[in-house]
């Protein structure tokens, strides 16, 4: 049984947002037909490699190495800090030591990485070195822009690129987001794949089963879920919901945390249909997804996927999406459901559309959204990590 090393920046129980539960689902899948390990950054500072088992695979945290632990999310860190962390990351000579005595300990049959912040581009160099295939998975845009400093995007993105010349195959987990990436000179010697992201069965709530009904011709409830930044786009939800009545839109559910919360709460105003939900467990979002009639997910900015689009898709709950990044493509139908960005007016059109639509209509949609998303499964995401594979190692296992 080859043996499969995952690295990623953070894991389980650490996690910061998709990219984390995604590799785990990953890992997970994979497990019944590779021996699979997970090397990752833990929140020690000092000592050597720390390992512990999760649902049977071996997790190895190496210490950080850095100024500070990127997975501790309560940390107050300034920009010079955020800088000086970047360029020691860039190259991070003591996590090389380490990944490279890993990997020789180990001799993994290929290397798939995942975000690599903690982990440095060392990985691909060590991995390299040693003549051991890297697979990457695009996971967001963090090797063109890694943080809001226009000359720093720049310059590391040079260095990026020349290392990821090291990679044999990358997967962008939507086209959109491995399209940006070689357009800009990335990946030059890699395969190209795409491989959407998947959503754990646990979570879906398939309605014909669990009697999920649609409320027709009521105040229609309308879930948001994420977090509350700017490029969210929450504050265009929040406009279109005041420009409709009462009559049409019950209540909005904001579910989720961040910066933004208290402007979100101020525009809001007087408005006692908005109802903010605070952040919920991961294991409440299934239900939390079908109690509502409809999902919006109003980004401004690039997506790479859009995981709460399959999320609320298991719960039997239509999506209405920003037409930007990696979204449009996992739509049931990108022209019906998404709309332009930056626009209460482009969403109050497709609160309308939904509140207009017939009883029957509403149902079918109800059944089709489930049935889309049973395509996101574990069985996809096994086989087309397989063929890629396969073609590096000459065996599926």
């Amino acid at each position: 049984m080859p043996k499969i090393l995952i690295a990623h920046s953070l894991y389980p129980p650490h996690i910061i947002g998709g990219a984390e539960i995604s590799t785990q689902i990953l890992a997970q899948t994979l497990e019944p037909r590779y021996d699979v390990e997970v090397i990752t950054v833990g929140g020690h500072k000092d000592g050597g490699v720390q390992t512990d088992k999760i649902n049977g695979i071996e997790i190895s945290r190496l210490p950080f190495n850095n100024r500070y632990w990127i997975g501790d999310t309560a940390r107050q860190t300034s920009t010079s800090d955020k800088v000086l962390w970047r360029i020691q990351d860039i190259f991070n000579v003591r996590q090389y030591r380490h990944i490279k005595e890993y990997l020789m300990l180990k001799r993994p049959a290929l290397i798939h990485t995942q975000n690599i912040p903690g982990l440095s581009l060392a990985v691909w160099k060590a991995a390299f070195e040693l003549n051991i295939p890297v697979v990457h998975t695009l996971r967001d845009f963090s090797l063109i822009e890694p943080i809001a400093i226009a000359a720093y995007s720049r310059f590391y993105r040079q260095i990026s690129k020349r290392y990821s010349r090291r990679v044999s195959a990358v997967i962008g987990i939507s086209e959109h987001v491995l399209r940006k990436h070689t357009e800009l000179g990335f990946f030059a010697h890699a395969s190209p794949y795409v491989i959407h992201n998947i959503v754990e069965k646990g979570n879906q709530a398939q309605p014909w089963n669990r009697g999920k009904t649609v409320r027709h011709h009521q105040p229609l409830h309308i879930g948001y879920f994420g977090q509350l930044t700017e490029v969210k786009g929450v504050h265009y939800l929040i406009e279109a919901v005041q420009k409709l009545d009462e009559r049409l839109v019950g209540n909005l559910y904001i579910h989720g945390h961040g910066p933004m919360l208290d402007a979100l709460k101020e525009l809001a105003g007087e408005d006692s249909r908005i109802v903010f939900m605070g952040k919920i467990d991961k294991q409440a979002i299934a239900s939390q997804m079908e109690k509502m009639d409809l999902t919006i997910v109003p980004s401004t900015w690039d997506e790479p996927f859009g995981r709460v689009v399959i999320e609320s898709y298991q719960a039997g709950t239509p999506v209405y999406a920003s037409r930007v990044g990696g979204m449009p493509e996992i739509l049931l139908d990108a022209e019906t459901f998404s709309f332009t960005a930056h626009s209460a007016d482009a969403i109050r059109e497709k609160i309308l559309h939904y509140y207009e639509l017939s009883e029957a209509d509403k149902q079918e949609l109800m059944l089709r959204c489930c049935k889309h998303s049973l395509s996101f499964n574990e069985d996809y995401l096994l086989t087309r990590h397989t063929g890629v594979y396969e073609k590096l190692i000459g065996c599926g296992g």
